[in-house]
């Protein structure tokens, strides 16, 4: 669908507006070296007001709604990411005053990958997070093929309860969840996080199970089974170029979702030993030397992966997310 004439000339003249707005703001009330990202913002949204100009009366589906909100949505992102960076780098004893970060040091980084306390949570993470996974895969994999592939009765009405055990909110869950490993006198182990875990992995595996198999060629294994093939052979020639690397991303991305998990972890851990990381984080100010620039720093050590991730499997995790099941 091509947007309109008049849709693309509101939208430049509401990115005109924006942007005259963020520069005077910054010009006033913004000092160096912060000026200048107000004023690289301001100078990025009337760009596009006259990009939005330029290409208003043509036939190419470009949305300058669309720009705009990508921009806006990578300042929101990009900035806090960048505060952070300047937080962990701060020197010792210092608080930066500045978004842009002034000195350099590095020591927080040190201290945060020698800590004791922030190792054995990041252990934890991934020990909880891991046996969920593995748990969930299987299951979702079997799932998801009988909702995509078999007549099984009432498939949206099960594939709508996963979405919405998907949406439920885990503070909600908590303290039942809570109640109940206590009364198994488990409260405070790394064991008790794995069960409660799967309320993330499971409905996410099974969603974006949906996704790759609604995407899977399968006429082309009835093709390869039609020649005769062996299920080993089907395996080799169809499962695997065509199944596997979807389900590996999908893996993956329940992997991180549930290591970022912070609800369970901090509700259902008694100390530091059974602590996942992201509770950690958010509880252990105070317990680190150089707590801020700490934190900071293990922050952005821990969100590494995940933009590695992004960067080797663009295509495939917007694929993953960018879908739903019809």
């Amino acid at each position: 669908m091509t947007p309109s004439v008049r849709s693309r000339l509101w939208a430049s003249g509401a990115a005109f507006v924006l942007g005259f707005a963020v520069a005077n703001y910054g010009i006033i009330r913004v000092s160096r070296p912060d000026l200048w990202i107000w004023l690289g913002l301001a100078v990025v949204l009337m760009a596009t007001s006259a990009a939005g100009v330029l290409f208003a009366d043509t036939r190419r589906a470009v949305s300058i709604w669309s720009l705009i909100g990508v921009e806006l949505f990578a300042a929101f992102t990009l900035v806090p990411v960048l505060w952070t960076f300047t937080v962990a780098t701060a020197p010792e004893g210092t608080t930066p005053n500045t978004v842009w970060p002034q000195e350099i040091s590095w020591a927080a980084f040190d201290g945060a990958l020698h800590s004791q306390i922030l190792q054995d949570a990041a252990v934890t993470s991934v020990f909880v997070a891991g046996i969920a996974t593995a748990v969930a895969m299987p299951l979702a994999v079997g799932a998801a093929y009988a909702l995509v592939r078999l007549p099984v009765h009432g498939r949206r009405f099960v594939y709508a309860l996963v979405v919405l055990a998907l949406l439920l909110p885990l503070l909600a869950l908590a303290g039942p969840i809570t109640d109940q490993v206590i009364a198994f006198d488990r409260f405070g182990t790394r064991m008790s996080l794995v069960p409660p875990a799967l309320a993330i992995t499971l409905p996410l595996a099974i969603w974006l199970c949906v996704t790759v198999f609604r995407d899977v060629p399968w006429s082309l294994r009835e093709s390869v089974r039609a020649d005769g093939a062996t299920w080993p052979q089907a395996f080799v020639r169809f499962a695997l170029p065509n199944v596997l690397p979807g389900v590996l991303v999908a893996t993956l991305l329940v992997f991180v979702a549930a290591c970022n998990d912070f609800v369970l972890g901090a509700a259902l851990s008694a100390d530091d030993d059974s602590r996942p990381l992201p509770a950690t984080l958010m509880l252990a100010t105070g317990q680190l030397e150089a707590s801020s620039s700490a934190i900071a720093a293990a922050g952005l050590l821990w969100v590494a992966p995940v933009v590695l991730l992004l960067l080797v499997f663009p295509r495939r995790i917007t694929q993953l997310l960018g879908r739903s099941y019809r």
